[in-house]
């Protein structure tokens, strides 16, 4: 069998990135508009085991914030003598089909195509392993390439316009050359196994551009299948579905990829090279996962509470109001938001969920029967000008002073299958939206403000000086987190966040022998100084030999890299990972490794370790800023490193 695509490019003037069309270009009218992929179908016709997809690439004017934003020249993929689309379009093939793909290259500039290839005949070393291809076509010319595709996986496809003779980086991403939508997906499927009808595809794209550097951060130009946040695509399901992703990140930096409301099994994990489909015995649930450059994944969720939720990535720039639109022509910095509401303070990589009730469920009879009151507290000049803030819980009856403030909140600790309500009290200076980080719960006490709950019944911010009651009953016992949600500024990082911990029916938390470390920020700036518990420079921590100590490890710095190693004489020691995102890992997952681990944004981890001999130990934290400004070498702060002296006694 051969599968036969074609790729046209007609001559159109381009240039080699993305440039924002201004009222006053000559030719802003003579350009055709491309529609956003959606990724529900696959392109061209199979006949006699040969798959005929035509393929063009043209000059097109592309809005990736609809007409709210300006709109942008770029080279965009259509198929079959359809659209143009951003990214490209859609191809999928079986393992076996042979390959032939036409190049027509109608650009005054040599055009690079990179990806088109067996993964399975590629060199498994060098940067270029991936994307070793490299298959130029003069301007007004015509090339074939083909190929036989032995190995399964998700990937990526890219162009590239270049003056004739140039080199094409071996790299994947454009990044400020803007060159990011001109990308699509192949996708290899293993023989004999048909993709589910209900499968989504969801493609993470990176765009920039310099010429409008004074009118936003180009480097958070974040899409989801060509699209930023509110005009990406609204997903419908209904409660007790059968979900089935796959998200593919072909930005230049890694997403830590956040599902609010459940947990989601991952069956697989791919790269560029291929995929790995994991065994059912060792498919975790987990609510966060970090997808690095060229990553993919497939995962399978189940809605079970109907609805609005989100998806997103959890860096905070990925995801909030620093991504929308800068306004055409405008040449002034981003400002917050005047409006609290989803809408306008989030941005970039977010999809938006709503689930429809299913069948009608009786309504629950269980009454709360623990009650907790949690405030904020706010202090003034903390961080130079501004405040710090912090969650504080109600003990006995005085209620915490207006300043109270602790940073991490106060931990809550909650009891698997037991009714709760938590009180939270606003006494800040601003709105407030409170998520309940990997917690199963109802839409209206999820905390995105405006966003969670049923239509017609939103949830709105905490006003100044109001509180809202928060019922939950947490059906598994875990390590969670919460924190502040759809803020316009540095509130995360200014304390706004902390550990929340459900126990089993009949254990009690043991601040003992069940420890707590939450990676976060401090501070009211985008780039804050790294905290362990709070601290910049960690206490001291004391355990004792021959006892099992569990380690729950909870990252929620707002844009930061953190690698955990736990040292002795320099070298890491051994642990048993145990849970992560509050679910227990699976049995064969449990075994001992090496203490050394990268814990994303979003995610938590838990470990357990038996100290077998006194002794010192090293708990060391690297901290990097991978969103860094240009200053830093690489778009990279220098790493900050942390260590907490651990004492066996």
């Amino acid at each position: 069998m051969i599968l036969r695509v074609r790729l046209l490019i007609p001559l159109l003037g381009i240039c080699a990135y993305a440039a924002p069309l201004r009222g006053q270009s000559p030719d802003a009218g003579e350009l055709e508009s491309a529609t956003f992929e959606d990724y529900g179908t696959s392109v061209g016709r199979l006949e006699d085991g040969i798959l005929h997809v035509s393929l063009a690439a043209r000059e097109a004017t592309w809005r990736p914030w609809a007409d709210k934003g300006p709109a942008v020249r770029v080279n965009a993929f259509s198929a079959d003598g359809g659209e143009l689309r951003v990214p490209g379009p859609l191809i999928r093939v079986t393992v076996g089909t042979p390959v032939v793909v036409t190049l027509r290259n109608q650009i005054p500039r040599t055009l690079v195509v990179r990806g088109l290839h067996d993964r399975g005949q590629t060199p498994v070393s060098g940067p270029a392993a991936a994307f070793g291809d490299s298959v130029p076509v003069a301007a007004g010319g015509t090339t074939e390439v083909r190929f036989t595709p032995t190995v399964p996986g998700v990937f990526i496809y890219y162009g590239r316009a270049v003056a004739p003779g140039a080199r094409v980086p071996p790299r994947l991403f454009g990044g400020d050359r803007g060159d990011g939508p001109f990308v699509g997906v192949l996708i290899v499927d293993p023989p004999g196994i048909a993709p589910p009808r209900s499968e989504r595809i969801f493609l993470i794209t990176q765009w920039a551009d310099p010429s409008i550097r004074a009118s936003f951060d180009p480097s958070l130009s974040m899409m989801l299948n060509g699209r930023s946040w509110p005009h990406t695509e609204r997903l419908r399901y209904t409660e007790g579905d059968t979900v089935r992703w796959r998200v593919i990140n072909a930005a230049g930096i890694h997403h830590p990829m956040h599902l609010h409301g459940f947990h989601f099994r991952v069956d697989a994990r791919g790269d560029q090279f291929g995929e790995t489909v994991y065994p059912a015995a060792e498919r975790r649930m987990v609510v966060t996962e970090a997808l690095g450059v060229g990553e993919t994944m497939r995962l399978t969720w189940v809605p079970e509470e109907p609805g609005n939720w989100i998806f997103h990535c959890h860096f905070m720039r990925h995801m909030s109001w620093t991504q929308a639109a800068p306004h055409e022509g405008s040449d002034t910095a981003h400002a917050p938001p005047a409006v609290s509401d989803a809408t306008s303070l989030l941005g970039g990589l977010v999809l938006g969920i709503t689930v429809q009730p299913g069948e009608a469920r009786p309504a629950s009879a269980d009454l709360p029967r623990k009650r907790l009151r949690l405030y904020t507290g706010m202090r003034a000049r903390v961080f130079g000008d501004a405040p710090a803030y912090g969650f504080v819980l109600q003990e006995g009856d005085r209620v915490p002073v207006v300043d109270s403030v602790r940073i991490p909140g106060s931990p809550v600790v909650l009891t698997r299958g037991e009714p709760t309500e938590i009180v939270v009290h606003n006494r800040i200076d601003q709105a407030l939206g409170v998520h309940w980080h990997g917690l199963e719960l109802e839409s209206r006490f999820d905390g995105v403000p405006d966003w969670s709950g049923l239509a017609g019944g939103l949830t709105p911010p905490i006003p100044p000086g109001d509180s809202l009651v928060v019922r939950m009953t947490p059906p598994r016992a875990g390590t969670f987190m919460y924190h502040v949600h759809s803020e316009p500024g540095h509130e995360l990082a200014q304390g706004l966040y902390g550990a929340f911990l459900v126990m089993p029916p009949g254990d009690e938390w043991d601040p003992e022998t069940d420890r707590i470390f939450v990676l976060g920020s401090r501070g009211a700036e985008r780039f804050s100084a790294p905290a362990i518990n709070g601290r910049v420079e960690p206490d001291p921590v004391e355990v004792r030999p021959g006892v099992a100590y569990r380690l729950r490890f909870m990252h929620i710095s707002p844009d930061d890299d953190k690698r955990v190693t736990l040292l002795r004489d320099g070298e890491p020691i051994e642990w048993t990972p145990v849970a992560k995102d509050g679910a227990d890992l699976p049995p064969p997952l449990v075994r001992a490794a090496s203490a050394d681990f990268s814990p994303r944004v979003g995610e938590t981890f838990d470990f357990v370790w038996t100290p077998d001999a006194a002794g010192d130990f090293t708990l060391r934290v690297v901290t990097r800023f991978p969103n860094g400004p240009p200053e830093f070498p690489s778009g990279d702060a220098a790493p900050h490193t942390a260590d907490v002296v651990v004492r066996v006694r």
